[in-house]
């Protein structure tokens, strides 16, 4: 009786769906507009038509194409039209290459096979595993079928620990393995792996920055560059032919907004620190990520990166978690928002207004005593606070030196450092020097043997050479750190260039006004006591000192000896 049901069954006529799937993962997939699908997926489709020939039993109804997603996952777009085909009665035969292009998560893909295809009285052919759910044994079934499944979901989690590892290893090389670039940065076309700075994008960041830093708010920011037609970041993409896709736009034509303002103020890359791995899929089945510790993310600096310079972009990270927030009807934030501090409470002093017989008067006073009277006012005017700023600071810079005289002796580094890098003639001849004196190391013994050195010159000898290497080895260790701090040094003079001209500037004018981003660039906090006490905090301390060290350093490097 059961025989003769499946006689009965074959001659049935099928409205077969055909699937075909290729993930990223497994090869040529078909990622450029001219070219209609990926070789793989032609392969499959001309390998079941193969099969399909003479089977007048099976008509196809129609080909599903998933072309570059993964078998772990189920919410492929061809797929589910595929299943809604099958619910509604269209398709009542799936015919696939093998099982691992049907799926390669074990318990979906079993739930597929052995519950709703079943139920949904849908048939299942997989070519080339020569599998027919219509004549497959219970043996088959329940034995073979599910340790084939099982095979294919260890295959895709052991593909995709290799890629990771494949990729934290690129990580650790200082390779870039994104997909996508941050706003002001681009791939190199000679090195995907490379990032490159985007001259056109660099200079729209260094305005946000100088923006930021005079008191604008982020919305007013992302409001001028609208208005001066500044293409948004996922706008600039498309203009430049990349096939970009922002999860954070909304409309088809984007535009900026003050939260793409402050991803920008906050990506480290402006100052060239790449920070890969941030997230990591929690397992290759699902598509959830979770973040990673920052103790676990792939960093390295690229220095022809930099747009902003790091004590400016570090200035900044501290000038966002303050409270420098726009009143309305203004451009930018008042001159000390957000750099005033109360030293008792810690909390920032806030700025209010009087006006008596018409005249207006500005202070600053304790937030802590103005809305809960539980500290002391710290209260000072505007227009006393505004001499003695300018003053201490004034001071101060005239306290590091002359700020021309910084900027040479910064200049002065640079160039001999430049000079000097590239040919160091001294740490070869200490390396070359260690080669062969660890040789005549290595050859007493053999001397010795010979009868060439007694024990007691042997002896002698092992120990003059053997202080010898060590004392080289110390040389070079100390020579290559002194290059490492050398080149920082060197770095940061050239990041702190600018600002010293700027100082310098300032001073030779008395009578000019002290800009919120020059006061930003420089002071920390400013504390208000009691008595209108004022204490500065400042970025930067002693630079003069740094710079002549830096020379120091240099000089030292360049007229060592290299014998002890």
């Amino acid at each position: 009786m059961e025989e003769t049901e499946k006689k009965e069954a074959v001659r049935k006529i099928y409205a077969a769906a055909v699937y075909l799937r290729l993930s990223k993962e497994d090869g040529d997939v078909c990622d450029d507009s001219r070219k209609g699908e990926s070789n793989s997926i032609t392969n499959q489709k001309r390998l079941i038509h193969d099969f399909l020939k003479g089977r007048e039993d099976i008509h196809i109804y129609k080909e599903y194409v998933d072309d570059g997603y993964t078998g772990s996952d189920f919410r492929r777009p061809s797929f589910r039209e595929m299943i809604k085909d099958m619910e509604a009665g269209k398709v009542n035969l799936i015919i696939v290459k093998d099982l691992s292009r049907f799926g390669r998560e074990y318990i979906e893909a079993g739930r597929y096979l052995q519950k709703i295809f079943p139920a949904a009285g849908a048939r299942l052919i997989a070519v080339t595993d020569h599998y027919d759910s219509l004549t497959a044994g219970r043996t088959e079934k329940n034995i073979v079928l599910p340790v084939k499944n099982f095979v294919n979901d260890a295959y895709c989690a052991d593909l995709s620990v290799k890629i990771k590892s494949h990729l934290e290893s690129k990580r650790e090389n200082g390779e870039y393995t994104g997909s996508y670039v941050s706003y002001g940065f681009r791939k190199d076309s000679g090195n995907p792996n490379k990032l490159i700075a985007d001259p056109v994008a660099g200079e729209n960041i260094k305005l946000i920055f100088r923006w930021k830093l005079d008191g604008m708010s982020n919305g007013r920011i992302a409001e001028k560059l609208n208005a001066l037609g500044i293409p948004a970041p996922a706008d600039y993409k498309r203009s430049l032919g990349i096939r970009y896709r922002s999860g954070f736009q909304k409309n088809l034509f984007s535009g900026w907004s003050p939260a793409a303002v402050g991803r920008i103020l906050s990506n480290p890359l402006c100052k060239g620190l790449v920070v890969q791995g941030k997230r990591e899929r929690v397992n290759h089945k699902i598509k959830k990520t979770a973040v990673r510790p920052e103790a676990e993310r792939s960093c390295y600096r690229q220095d022809d990166l930099a747009l902003i310079g790091e004590k400016q972009f570090d200035a900044m990270q501290r000038l966002l978690k303050k409270d420098t927030r726009t009143n309305p009807g203004r451009e930018a934030a008042y001159l000390f928002s957000g750099l005033l501090f109360c030293p008792d409470c810690g909390r920032q002093l806030i700025r209010r207004k009087t006006v008596y017989k018409g005249k207006q008067t500005y202070f600053y006073i304790c937030k802590t005593y103005n809305v809960e009277k539980s500290c002391t006012r710290h209260s000072i005017k505007e227009q006393e606070l505004l001499p003695l700023v300018r003053e201490t600071v004034k001071a101060q810079v005239q306290m590091m030196a002359d700020g021309n005289e910084i900027v040479r002796a910064a200049e002065d580094a640079m160039e001999r450092m430049q000079a000097f890098s590239p040919a160091d003639t001294l740490l070869p001849e200490l390396e070359k020097e260690l080669t062969e004196n660890a040789a005549l190391l290595s050859g007493l013994s053999a001397d010795r043997t010979e009868g060439i050195l007694s024990e007691e010159e042997y002896e002698e000898m092992k120990v003059f050479y053997s202080d010898r290497c060590e004392k080289l080895k110390g040389q070079i260790r100390t020579r290559k750190e002194w290059m490492a701090k050398a080149g920082e040094a060197v770095r940061e003079a050239g990041q702190r260039l600018e600002c010293f001209k700027d100082t310098g500037s300032w001073l030779a004018d008395p009578g000019a006004d002290i800009r919120r981003s020059f006061i930003c660039s420089l002071i920390d906090r400013i504390w208000i006591y009691e008595g209108k006490r004022v204490e500065f905090s400042f970025l930067y301390k002693d630079r003069t000192a740094e710079a002549y060290a830096l020379c120091g350093m240099l000089g030292k490097m360049q007229k060592e000896p290299s014998s002890a």
